[in-house]
């Protein structure tokens, strides 16, 4: 029985019944995978909440034990969502110019009753879909101080949470989990001032945590308000530490796709433990202006899946995903990447796009049976990958050689100064 995150170094015990027993000391964060990555029991032992709500407070709207079919929820300035322990809340959260907000408890907010709209729009070139309406379990926009804290977000529609043009924003304890549509994302933080996603269980299929830059704001359903002049076009200052991340397809940490701020800067990935990753592990895809820098990825255990899932986007909610394994697909254990996208870019050439420079990768921690691959990319001499530095990779609990890492990386003219230390 596989018990995640291996970190954790915890063994399972079966009785004569079947029953499993597991021993864990303190609050803790696992999986329990009797069948491999199906049926998996996913374990939260979370810390004695005590936040000190007045419940009959005319600024809270509090959610007892029980199903609540609520649909769109819009929290005003100086509001509290609370969700109790039982309580399962049926809804689409909302913060739009809105300040001093939060969402707390132990209970569920589910958005498996959101659907898909059709698809409007298809690049011909690239099989991304783009021009649907995005209805994100959690969804903020210009909103300064948001706290949000212990509440399990079930079967988000598109993102769990999106963050846009934010200040002061910090996440903890939150679990995402059920995540079975394409598109399904975790925690993005869009062009946001000081923020952190700490303590928290991520299962998605698609991309799990993004920190990115929005400067299409039409794009979105809720963008076609008054004040743009309020858009931030630096992202900087995020803290993701201590999360479980479990990514069924895509990418689990990353800066990008979407890059368009003048800046990105300052984000910090630590103690992070990515037990099913398939895809790309660790990532920057810079694809429009930003320049991107002062990165760090610290102490990041990896766990690659044994098959790596093909490439396949949804087109509307009656096409189901069935499994297919392409070995091929994906496996970048760290992918730093500067290229034009036909989807995701808003510049006009690749002449204004940006960089990437300053990027600490430490003490990275593989397991599995492929191979670590590394891949760094510019794109012109004014789109440069540079100035990365790598310390302390290692595969199945020992470190890489310097051999072994350039033999397997990849890289272009465009890219310079990569510093590889064992």
């Amino acid at each position: 029985i596989n018990i995640r995150p291996r970190s954790l170094n915890v063994n399972a015990m079966i009785d004569a019944n079947g029953v499993i027993t597991v021993r864990v000391k303190g609050n803790a964060q696992f999986t329990v995978e009797p069948y491999g990555k199906n049926h998996a029991l996913h374990v939260f032992i979370d810390p004695i909440s005590n936040y000190g709500i007045d419940f009959s407070a005319p600024n809270i709207l509090y959610f007892g034990a029980g199903e609540h079919d609520v649909g769109d929820i819009y929290l005003q300035s100086g509001q509290t969502l609370f969700i109790d322990e039982g309580a399962v809340v049926y809804a689409t959260v909302y913060g739009i110019h809105a300040d001093n907000i939060k969402i707390l408890g132990r209970g569920i907010l589910d958005n498996s009753k959101a659907d898909i709209p059709n698809i409007t729009e298809k690049k011909e070139d690239e099989s991304t879909v783009i021009g649907w309406e995005r209805r994100h379990a959690i969804n903020f926009v210009c909103c300064k101080n948001v706290e949000v804290d212990g509440i399990v977000i079930r079967d988000p529609f598109v993102y769990a949470m999106n963050a846009v043009s934010c200040e002061h924003i910090h996440i903890n304890n939150v679990k995402i989990i059920g995540c079975w549509r394409f598109n399904s994302d975790g925690v993005h933080f869009a062009n946001c001032i000081d923020g952190s996603l700490v303590n928290s269980f991520l299962r998605t299929f698609d991309d799990s945590v993004c920190v990115r830059g929005f400067a299409n704001y039409d794009y979105y359903m809720f963008l076609n308000q008054e004040k743009k002049e309020e858009l931030s076009f630096v992202c900087k200052d995020i803290l993701i530490r201590n999360c479980v991340v479990w990514n069924d397809w895509s990418k689990n940490i990353q800066i990008g796709t979407e890059t368009n701020a003048e800046e990105i800067k300052n984000i910090c990935f630590e103690d992070c433990k990515l037990i099913h990753t398939t895809g790309r592990a660790i990532a920057i895809w810079l694809v429009d202006r930003a320049k991107i820098h002062d990165i760090t990825f610290k102490n990041i255990l990896v766990e690659y899946d044994g098959h790596l899932m093909k490439k396949k986007y949804q087109q509307d909610s009656e096409n189901v995903f069935i499994s297919e394994y392409d070995p091929d697909f994906g496996g970048h254990l760290v992918h730093f990447v500067i290229s034009r996208h036909p989807a995701f870019s808003m510049i006009q050439s690749e002449e204004e796009l940006g960089s990437i420079s300053g990027v600490s990768v430490e003490n990275i921690r593989l397991y599995g049976i492929q191979k670590p691959r590394f891949l760094f990319q510019g794109c012109g001499s004014n789109s440069l990958c540079e100035n990365i530095e790598l310390n302390g990779i290692y595969w199945n609990g020992e470190p890489i050689s310097n051999e072994l890492f350039e033999r397997q990386t990849e890289k272009n003219e465009f890219v310079k100064t990569i510093i590889y230390e064992r």
